[in-house]
C-alpha cells in the first residue's frame, strides 16, 4: 500500500506552530521550561509561511506575498534577537515603496491581450486611490482588466458582458481596500489571488457545463478584500 505524501502548507505550518506553542505553555505550567523564552522565536513562523509561498507559488502574486511574509518574520526575529536595534516604524513608507514598485512591475510585465478594435471596453482598467469606481461592463468582447487599489475599492459588474474566445483574465492588486466583481452564474471561475492579511471570497455557483465560459482572477491583495458573486 502506497503511503499518503506529506505537503507542505501554510495550513500545516500554522498548525505545527499552535501546537508547538500549546506544548510549551503546558511545560511552563508544569515548570519545567520557560516558555518566554522560546515564545521570542515566534517570528520564525512567518518566514516559514514565506517561504511555502515562495515554494509552491504558481504566480507572481503569490511569490511577492510569500515575500513580504519573509521580510516582516525576519524583521520581527531580528528586532526580538537584538540584531536588529532600529525602530522599524521608522520604516513604513516602505510599505509605499512596494506598494509603487508591485503596480510598475505589474504593468510593465503583463502581456496584455490584443485590443479589440469595435469594442474598447473590452479591455478594462480601473485604479482607485483613496476613492472608488462603479463599472458595468456591456462588452460582447470581453478580454481582461486590471483592478488596482489603495486605501479604495470599486465593483466591476460583468452580468452583461461575453468573454472573448470563451476566456478572460482579470488582474486586481489592492492595499487597505477591496473589490467586488458580479460575474453571470453560467461562468465558470478559476481564482488564482494571494491575500496577505486579507480575503477573497467566492459565492459564487459553480457552473456544471463542461464548456462554460472561464474568467481567470489573478493578483495580490493586502489587509484587503475581494468579493465575487453573481
Amino acid at each position: 500500500m502506497e503511503r499518503a505524501r506529506i505537503r507542505i502548507t501554510s495550513q500545516l505550518i500554522l498548525g505545527v506552530a499552535i501546537a508547538i506553542v500549546g506544548v510549551l505553555f503546558t511545560l511552563d505550567n508544569l515548570e519545567i521550561v520557560s516558555a518566554r523564552e522560546f515564545l521570542r522565536y515566534w517570528p520564525a513562523a512567518l518566514i516559514a509561511l514565506g517561504l511555502v509561498h515562495v515554494v509552491q507559488s504558481t504566480t507572481h502574486a503569490g511569490a511577492f506575498g510569500g515575500i513580504i511574509w519573509i521580510l516582516v518574520g525576519s524583521a520581527l526575529l531580528g528586532k526580538r534577537l537584538g540584531f536588529l536595534s532600529l525602530n522599524l516604524w521608522n520604516y513604513w513608507p516602505l510599505l509605499l515603496v512596494l506598494v509603487g514598485g508591485r503596480i510598475v512591475w505589474q504593468t510593465i510585465s503583463a502581456s496584455a491581450p490584443p485590443q479589440s478594435k469595435t469594442d474598447p471596453s473590452a479591455i478594462v482598467s480601473a485604479l482607485a486611490v483613496m476613492g472608488g469606481f462603479d463599472r458595468k461592463i456591456t462588452s460582447t468582447d470581453f478580454r481582461s482588466a486590471e483592478l488596482t487599489a489603495f486605501m479604495g475599492g470599486g465593483k466591476l459588474d460583468l452580468r452583461g458582458a461575453m468573454l472573448a474566445g470563451g476566456e478572460a483574465v482579470i488582474n486586481v492588486f489592492s492595499v487597505m481596500g477591496g473589490f467586488e466583481i458580479i460575474v453571470p452564474d453560467t461562468w465558470s471561475l478559476s481564482i488564482e489571488v494571494t491575500p496577505f492579511m486579507g480575503g477573497i471570497e467566492d459565492k459564487t455557483r459553480p457552473s456544471v457545463s463542461p464548456s462554460a465560459p472561464r474568467l481567470i482572477v489573478r493578483g495580490f491583495v493586502m489587509m484587503s478584500g475581494v468579493e465575487i458573486k453573481n
